[in-house]
């Protein structure tokens, strides 16, 4: 099957660039749609029309529709790029591992702009998801804080657009992510090892130097793909079938 961006219609995206870019702010500071009659009007469109193209951008997740207040823009979920990237693997445009290293490779970045941008309370917060990592004694649990420890990284470098990015990117992993902190858990030295590599990040943020930072993250990543695959060769199960099978 062979599907590209390419093949939506470019004046349908043409129409929907449109309709975002008559918005207004309303009373409250959201940007607002003009009612369904103006924007027949002012596009000179049949109802039905208009009607069909806000249909595709409540699909999409970019507006809201609140009953008796109007139509309102709004930030997409990140299901909906999670959703591209799970197509993307079952379509075989991308990989398992181009997925892992896209993730590295933006995670070097998230962090050094979370060393100069964090601030106490979110300092806190990572403190307390490193020894949840640490102290936890569930598969799932200990996942998880994992999951959050770096999505908080996310958050502290205090940017929307690499938030939205990396929950997209990262929640397809989580299957990935669950099967090697298994393996890992099978020798504690490989436990443990890994496990320092998060305190070594949050003493590394705490100076809020960049450089630092990224050289943590660099430790990280390798003790990270050392002790979970290296360690274990032939053990590990197609990592492409578990997360088809998660999905």
């Amino acid at each position: 099957m062979d599907i590209r961006m390419g093949a939506i219609d470019p004046g349908l995206l043409d129409r929907l660039k449109e309709f975002v870019s008559v918005s207004e702010l309303s009373k409250d500071g959201r940007l607002k749609l003009p009612p369904e009659r103006a924007l027949c009007e002012h596009f000179d469109m049949h109802r039905t029309s208009v009607r069909n193209v806000l249909s595709v951008l409540h699909s999409l997740g970019f507006i809201e529709r609140i009953q008796g207040s109007g139509t309102f823009l709004k930030m997409p979920e990140p299901v909906f790029i999670q959703l591209y990237f799970e197509l993307a693997l079952k379509l075989n445009y991308i990989s398992v591992d181009h997925l892992e290293h896209a993730r590295e490779m933006f995670e070097r970045e998230i962090v050094q702009a979370a060393a100069i941008n964090h601030n106490a309370q979110e300092l806190k917060r990572l403190e307390e998801l490193c020894d949840l990592i640490i102290k936890s004694t569930d598969v799932n649990e200990g996942l998880q804080a994992d999951y959050d420890f770096h999505e908080q990284l996310a958050i502290m470098a205090r940017n929307p657009a690499i938030l939205v990015i990396f929950q997209g990117l990262s929640s397809v992993l989580k299957t990935v992510l669950h099967q090697r902190r298994v393996l890992a858990r099978q020798s504690s030295v490989s436990l443990e090892k890994t496990n320092e590599t998060h305190i070594a990040i949050v003493a590394a943020i705490k100076t809020r130097d960049r450089e630092m930072a990224r050289q943590a993250m660099d430790e990280h990543f390798e003790t990270w793909n050392r002790q979970t695959m290296r360690s274990y060769p032939g053990t590990a199960p197609s990592l492409v079938d578990d997360i088809e099978g998660s999905t």
